[in-house]
């Protein structure tokens, strides 16, 4: 029974997990970061700044839904039920908006990406990728539905704080990727980051909103299974 329970919740949680990590802009200014001459540095802070915004929100929320009735018995699961439906609410209104045209608003945020690199300073990037990974809609909200199908799991603790790492871990790909990249390839580093980048840039909206209306149906079905 124990190890059907943790095949069920990290069946749940997985595909979150993994849509989660789908953030252009961060990923965008990553890959500029990486890009620069002080590269090292500059992509270790910005790093740290998403990390420490998404541990300290992954924390509150798995050890607040820690506090709820975890789901022992087969039963409805109102509470959970509701948390997925309103996740497939914020979602689909995401999609509404990205699928709108933004053409001025992709230059402008372009724009602000590439000045932010010319006055690179260390702590400015901290704040930037702290401020960007708390704005992010789209991950969190992948990630409240995941967290609260983790801290409410009927599986032990261990498991639990294995699988919230794991969300953890995977909403912070996008800017662990382009370091990791150009420190494994250094040859060809910059001209993939940069075909790479342009890719990002020119179609960020439709890439988010694609994976916003995906898990939207997601989590919509789960939500109605649940209640």
């Amino acid at each position: 029974m124990a190890l059907a329970n943790e095949v069920e919740l990290l069946i749940k949680v997985v595909p979150l997990a993994m849509g989660a990590a789908f953030t252009p802009s961060l990923f965008a200014l990553q890959i500029l970061t990486t890009s620069s001459t002080r590269w090292r540095s500059l992509s270790l802070a910005f790093a740290l700044g998403s990390a420490s915004a998404f541990l300290l929100a992954c924390s509150v929320l798995f050890f607040g839904f820690e506090q709820l009735p975890h789901n022992v018995t087969p039963r409805p699961d109102i509470v959970g039920g509701i948390i997925w439906c309103l996740a497939a609410v914020v979602l689909l209104g995401a999609a509404v908006w990205l699928f709108w045209p933004h053409g001025e608003l992709t230059k402008t945020v372009e724009a602000t990406l590439t000045a932010r690199i010319d006055r690179a300073n260390i702590w400015t990037f901290f704040g930037v990728a702290f401020v960007l990974s708390v704005k992010d809609v789209t991950s969190f909200a992948l990630i409240v539905p995941a967290l609260h199908a983790t801290a409410t799991a009927d599986v032990n603790l261990l498991m639990q704080l294995l699988t919230a790492t794991f969300v953890f871990a995977l909403a912070l790909i996008p800017v662990i990727l382009p370091p990791l990249w150009r420190t494994l390839m250094p040859r060809n580093a910059t001209r993939d980051l940069a075909v790479i980048y342009r890719f990002t840039m020119d179609n960020q909206f439709r890439i988010v909103g694609v994976v916003a209306v995906l898990f939207c149906i997601y989590c919509t079905v789960m939500g109605f299974v649940l209640i």
